[in-house]
C-alpha cells in the first residue's frame, strides 16, 4: 500500500529535528511512501525542511499567550485558522497516519487527525510533557517517549506507550572514532578535552563563565577546552580571552559546529544546556557532561531533563543562578583531572551510553509504518 505520512512539530529544535530523523528513516525503510510535513510558518522547521527538500506546508500559528490579553483573542483564531486549514489539507493529501513530535506547531494537525478519525503518534521529547503532547496523548494510538522520566507524567488515560528515545542523526549514531574526529578537527587527541556549547547560537552564561575559568582550567597544560560560542559572540570572546591560550590551541572558539557529533567525539564531557536533542546525541556517544539547564524553558522542562539524567549517574547539573567560576572549575576539574577517583568519568560515561538509545529513529519509524498499514 502507499503510505502518506504527515509529521508535525515545531517552534525549537528538540521539537524538529526528531520528525526530520524519523522522515529520513522513513524513506530508509520504504519506497512506496508520500511525506509532508506541517509546521510554522516562517519559523525553522520550514527553513529546515527547505534545506532537506522536504514538501512542508506553513501555518501562521504562535504560541499560547501566558497572559489574558488581546493576543490571547489573536491566538485563539490564528488556531482556529490553521485547525481549518489542516482539515481541508488532509481531505486532498488523504494521510494514513500522522506524527506530532510536539510544540504549539503541531496542535493543528493533531486537532484535525483526531476529528477525521486518523491514527496518530505522538512523541515526547521530554522528561516533562509539553501542553500539546499531553493534550493529544489522551487520544493518540501510540504515544513515543524520549525518555522514561515523562512516563509518569503522562494522563491517566493515554495510548499505547513506548519509551523509544529520542531520534538522532546518523553522524552520532555512527560516530567516527575519537582521535580520527581530533584529527578531523586539528586539535592534539593526547589532552583531556571538555567541550563546552550553549547551542548553535551559544549561550552568554556560559560564554561568561568559561572565559572567567580559563586561566584556572589552561594553565595546567593538561586540558584543552573547544567552545561552541556562537557566531554572534565569536569575534567578542576571542578578543576577551588571552591571546597565549589562542595560539597555544588550547582554547578552540568556534562560532558553530555543522557536525556537533565530531566536537562531542573528540571530547571527555560536555558541559551544556539540557535540551532533549542535546541530550539524545549525548547518550547516543556516550558522552557524560555537567548540565546548565536554560532556567526559562517551557515548564523549565530543562531542568527536569537534566535531573533525570543526574540521577541515572549520567551527569552532574548546576542550576544558572548557582553557576559560579569557582563551582564550574571545581566541578571540570573533579572529573576530568582528579587522579585519586579517575573511575568517577568512566562510570558517568557508561550510565550516559545505558540511557542512549541510537535506534530510536529506526523504531519509531516502523511503529508508524504499521499504524499507517493498520
Amino acid at each position: 500500500m502507499k503510505h502518506r505520512i504527515v509529521l508535525t512539530g515545531g517552534g525549537t529544535g528538540g521539537h524538529i529535528y526528531p520528525a526530520l530523523s524519523v522522515h529520513d528513516e522513513l524513506l530508509r525503510q520504504t519506497k512506496d511512501i508520500d511525506l509532508l510535513y506541517i509546521g510554522a510558518k516562517d519559523h525553522m522547521e520550514e527553513r529546515l525542511a527547505a534545506e532537506r527538500g522536504i514538501k512542508f506546508y506553513g501555518l501562521d500559528v504562535s504560541g499560547l499567550p501566558r497572559k489574558a490579553s488581546l493576543s490571547l483573542i489573536v491566538w485563539v483564531a490564528q488556531m482556529s485558522r490553521s485547525m481549518y486549514e489542516c482539515r481541508k489539507i488532509f481531505k486532498d493529501f488523504a494521510p494514513t497516519a500522522v506524527l506530532g513530535t510536539g510544540g504549539y506547531a503541531s496542535a493543528p494537525a493533531l486537532f484535525a487527525a483526531k476529528q477525521l478519525n486518523i491514527p496518530f503518534a505522538v512523541h515526547e521529547p521530554d522528561a516533562y510533557p509539553g501542553l500539546v503532547n499531553k493534550l493529544f496523548s489522551r487520544w493518540a494510538n501510540i504515544v513515543s517517549l524520549g525518555m522514561e522520566g515523562a512516563k509518569s507524567r503522562l494522563p491517566a488515560v493515554c495510548g499505547q506507550v513506548i519509551v523509544n528515545g529520542n531520534p538522532v542523526g546518523a553522524n552520532f549514531v555512527n560516530p567516527l572514532l575519537h582521535d580520527a574526529a581530533c584529527q578531523k578537527l586539528e586539535i592534539r587527541s593526547d589532552l583531556k578535552t571538555i567541550i563546552v556549547t550553549g547551542g548553535s547560537q551559544g549561550a552568554r552564561a556560559l560564554n561568561e563563565t568559561l572565559i572567567n575559568a580559563l586561566p584556572q582550567l589552561l594553565d595546567s597544560g593538561k586540558m584543552q577546552i573547544i567552545h561552541q560560542c556562537g557566531e554572534k559572540n565569536l569575534e567578542e570572546v576571542k578578543k576577551r580571552v588571552d591571546s597565549r591560550y589562542l595560539s597555544s590551541g588550547q582554547y578552540i572558539p568556534r562560532a558553530y559546529f555543522e557536525d556537533l557529533a565530531l566536537a562531542y567525539v573528540a571530547s571527555d564531557l560536555a558541559v551544556c544546556r539540557a535540551g532533549a536533542m542535546t541530550l539524545a546525541e549525548l547518550s547516543a556517544l556516550g558522552k557524560p557532561a555537567v548540565f546548565i539547564p536554560y532556567p526559562h524553558a517551557a515548564q523549565n522542562h530543562q531542568f527536569h531533563n537534566a535531573k533525570y539524567y543526574e540521577s541515572k549517574g549520567a551527569a552532574r547539573v548546576i542550576r544558572q543562578d548557582e553557576l559560579s567560576t569557582e563551582r564550574f572549575v571545581s566541578t571540570i576539574k573533579e572529573l576530568v583531572l582528579d587522579t585519586k577517583d579517575s573511575e568517577k568519568l568512566s562510570s558517568m560515561q557508561k550510565a550516559m551510553a545505558s540511557l542512549g538509545r541510537p535506534d530510536a529513529a529506526k523504531s519509531l519509524a516502523s511503529q508508524l509504518i504499521k499504524l499507517s498499514s493498520d
